[in-house]
């Protein structure tokens, strides 16, 4: 039977959950590989960043009136019937006060069913956390499936795909969740590109830039360069228009660098619109693209940074310095959006540099002057339902309410003045933001990398065979070619295996 409930809950902004766990290590973890590895140390008062282990951020903020306002304004149509609750398993804490659990709270109530299997300070929750190193977290959930004690939600990260799907970690969603209603409109695309021998593992609920480059606009001033978010708005902002900075940057003094951070081959590389490995949606099958023109290409732009001296030489020993950045000395931080949700605002504010939060500002890697159009790595989040996992009305409920919050736009409205005064995002800020992370407003086009996910050696989190042939090539001691011929067969022949399971036999 259907009930049709107005909603008299309050609750967080909906971005709550997905804030916090945004700051752990790649917008949303930045995946199972070195990429979203590390660890952050004061250097008075930014940071110099060594590749380590993740540590997870689980700041929370309070209930905010005027979400609950707009929450109590949904109606909800349901037949759904949770009764146990449901259980996480990741790296931070589900927070049990974010929009969506407290639709779920009204809709359904608490579920108590074995409640007496809980701690007292479980019992009111819908979601219950078991929470887990970064770096351990896969090897968790494999534990807790073959254990036959699996959790009901996991993070989805399309670093980990399709290999969480080949090693029966999540479940197919098609026949669990019916995408037909409105509120998945702009998101339910987005799952057809990630399904491994024809079924869906996901719907997102959230789709970001796996990175930006953050600058601040007093040094973009002072130094005579035209803004780079005004030469990407007017399509100026390319390789050689960041080339030309760089050395005009470089020429300013002996510790002058266009950029700095972890990311920046990857998105070099990703700029071409060509991932290492694609997966074809028509087909499924899974491609290695390390022998393509578009891909040597970029790895010709990658030598030339490291080679010309335009990024820090402290790359290459394993460090990147916030602080460079800060002073002026680095041009570009290259980073996840969770850079400004931890460290950058506090730096533009008055407890850091006090330079002003309007001073930074973010842009997409350059553009590739040869490709059709402005790609960029994508990454998209959503709640896997894991295998072995019986509480199917428990996770149709559960991504219910999270797509019908995401899809109000009062929830919207209430959500982002929230997180602007949480994170202290500037209207400018949040509307840039804002498209980048919509599925049908991004002027980006989206590249999904799957070269992390196709066997456990690549998704590891340090010397990845992927990483020794994407990274080590901006180091002037390496070359990609060099690198492709040595860790290349490790990336081909889990492709053929996984391509071999699928029944492609070429």
């Amino acid at each position: 039977m259907k009930n049709l409930k107005k909603l008299l809950a309050g609750a967080l902004a909906v971005t709550s959950m997905i804030t916090v766990a945004s700051c752990n290590g790649g917008d949303r973890s930045s995946g199972g590989n070195s990429d979203g590895a590390r660890t952050t140390t004061t250097d008075d008062p930014a940071a110099t960043t060594t590749e380590a282990t993740t540590v997870a951020i689980t700041t929370t903020h309070d209930t905010n009136k005027a979400v609950q306002e707009a929450v109590a304004n949904l109606e909800v149509e349901t037949s759904f019937n949770p009764t146990k609750k449901l259980k996480w398993l990741g790296n931070w804490a589900i927070d049990n006060t974010s929009a969506e659990i407290e639709l779920f709270k009204t809709l359904y109530g608490v579920p108590e069913e074995n409640s007496g299997d809980y701690a007292d300070n479980e019992k009111g929750l819908v979601v219950v956390s078991d929470v887990c190193d970064w770096a351990d977290r896969y090897n968790a959930l494999g534990k807790a499936v073959a254990g036959g004690t699996p959790p009901d939600l996991f993070p989805f990260e399309n670093d980990y795909f399709p290999l969480t799907a080949y090693k029966n970690m999540f479940q197919p969603i098609d026949g669990v969740i019916d995408t037909s209603g409105s509120e998945f409109d702009g998101w339910r695309e987005l799952s057809d590109y990630m399904t491994w021998n024809g079924k869906h593992y996901v719907i997102p609920v959230e789709f970001y830039p796996q990175w930006v480059l953050f600058y601040r606009r007093s040094i973009i001033e002072e130094n005579g360069f035209a803004d780079p978010y005004e030469l990407f708005m007017n399509g100026e902002w390319t390789w050689d228009t960041f080339l030309e900075m760089a050395d005009t940057f470089q020429k300013t003094g002996e510790s002058k660098h266009i950029i700095d951070g972890w990311y920046t081959p990857q998105a070099i590389f990703s700029t071409t619109g060509v991932p290492f490995v694609s997966i074809d949606k028509d087909t499924g099958k899974v491609n290695s693209n390390l022998y393509d023109p578009n891909v040597e290409r970029a790895a010709a732009m990658v030598e030339s940074l490291g080679r010309e001296g335009y990024v820090r030489s402290q790359w290459f020993d394993g460090q990147v310095s916030e602080k460079a950045w800060c002073t002026g000395d680095t041009l570009f931080w290259i980073d996840g959006f969770w850079f400004y949700q931890g460290n950058g605002h506090v730096y533009a504010g008055p407890d850091g540099y006090n330079w002003g939060y309007d001073d930074v500002f973010f842009v997409p890697a350059p553009k590739d002057p040869l490709a059709d159009a402005s790609y960029m790595a994508y990454k998209v989040y959503g709640y896997a339902f894991c295998a072995g996992s019986t509480n199917k009305d428990g996770y149709q409920a559960m991504v219910q309410c999270q797509m019908l919050t995401l899809a109000d736009e009062n929830v919207q409205a209430a959500s982002r003045q929230a997180l602007m005064e949480n994170e202290m995002w500037t209207d400018t800020q949040m509307d840039f933001r804002e498209k980048l992370y919509s599925p049908t407003e991004t002027p980006l086009s989206p590249v999904y990398e799957f070269a992390t996910g196709i066997d456990q050696a690549n998704s590891q989190q340090s010397d990845a065979p992927i990483d020794n042939i994407r990274k080590l090539c901006m180091n002037p001691d390496y070359t990609y070619v060099g690198q492709r011929a040595e860790y290349g067969p490790l990336i081909e022949s889990p492709v053929k295996e996984l391509n071999a399971a699928l029944g492609f036999t070429d």
